[in-house]
């Protein structure tokens, strides 16, 4: 997405309350949130949701490549174990399955992709939490408010 090259730090207290409404991938009114687990620490074991805002659009596109990547996942693990056992008893059938299983594979590797670009990545730095592969606009936006300042 364009102009997701941005990265913000924020008290982990903030991120928990809530993030203005800017969609963090296109910089946008955002239309609703995507709630993300953040990483524990050595301190804290539990993994505390922040809800990271998100436009429609860009909800959309992540939730059907999760969705392919979730299904595509299950085919082909199912397609492989299909295929070492008829291997057994028809080499040639067997092999055609697993390329099958195969490309399904490689389905689910663009699903994945697909659906980690479309949402940021938070990574916990003791009581901080960096939001990077975010739209400059919601940096500044989580950059101005004033209320953690």
């Amino acid at each position: 997405m364009d102009g997701a090259t941005a990265e913000v730090v924020v008290p982990l207290r903030v991120a928990t309350e809530g993030l203005p409404a800017v969609c963090a991938m296109t910089g946008n009114p955002a239309d609703g949130a995507m709630p993300m687990r953040v990483g524990r620490s050595l301190k804290r074991w539990s993994s505390p949701q922040v809800r990271i805002p998100l436009s429609d659009h860009v909800f959309t596109r992540w939730s059907r490549r999760q969705n392919i990547h979730i299904k595509a996942r299950g085919l082909a693990s199912l397609l492989t174990a299909i295929g070492v056992v008829i291997a057994f008893r028809n080499a040639t059938m067997a092999a055609a399955i697993l390329i099958v299983a195969i490309a399904v594979h490689l389905l689910d590797l663009w699903a994945e992709r697909g659906a980690k670009d479309a949402q940021p990545v938070l990574e916990r730095h003791g009581s901080d939490i960096k939001i990077s592969g975010v739209h400059a606009n919601f940096a500044n936006a989580v950059a101005d408010s004033q209320h953690w300042k």
